[in-house]
């Protein structure tokens, strides 16, 4: 769940920062109230292409950073333990810059985006006008499934043991 998201000088916005409270959250607003921008912004921090023309006009160049709480999200914890990135928090930030360079941080470390977007579907959705993302995976039906059996864990256990095996093999 998104607790926190930073912004700053990414297109008109100077600087935005927003605390968003358990639960469902809906952003909406009329037409040219900045809906798109924030939407742009996570899609960034999920891993998106981005190029210079986003950076706010005047600035050397842009950043965004979100603050998630995975307490709840085993597979979010398990994916920065795998790659020993601090699975106690998650915070991803994402820096663009007038010459066209990218850099992209998980828990203060240096990414690559394809593994940004690796974590980031197993941490927010964006459902847009038209536009889908999780519910055409089959992981996701996996683990609707389960949670909604109360089997999570077991699941678990299964993939641990299945991972076992195939080392074994």
């Amino acid at each position: 769940m998104i607790i926190q998201l930073l912004i700053n000088n990414f297109a008109v916005v100077n600087s935005l920062d927003i605390e968003l409270d358990s639960g469902l959250t809906a952003i909406t607003g009329e037409t040219g109230a900045g809906k798109s921008i924030m939407v742009d912004a996570l899609s960034l921090i999920l891993g998106d292409r981005a190029d210079n023309s986003v950076i706010r006009d005047g600035a050397d160049r842009a950043d965004i950073c979100a603050v998630f709480d995975i307490s709840e999200n085993n597979e979010a914890r398990n994916w920065l333990k795998e790659h020993d990135l601090a699975p106690e928090e998650c915070i991803i930030r994402r820096s663009l810059a007038n010459d066209g360079r990218s850099r992209a941080f998980i828990n203060g470390r240096p990414v690559t985006l394809t593994q940004m977007r690796e974590l980031g579907e197993s941490l927010l959705d964006i459902h847009s006008q038209h536009e889908h993302q999780s519910l055409m995976s089959k992981q996701t039906h996996r683990n609707l499934l389960d949670a909604y059996a109360g089997a999570t864990e077991l699941a678990e256990e299964v993939a641990t043991a299945y991972q076992d095996w195939q080392a074994l093999l």
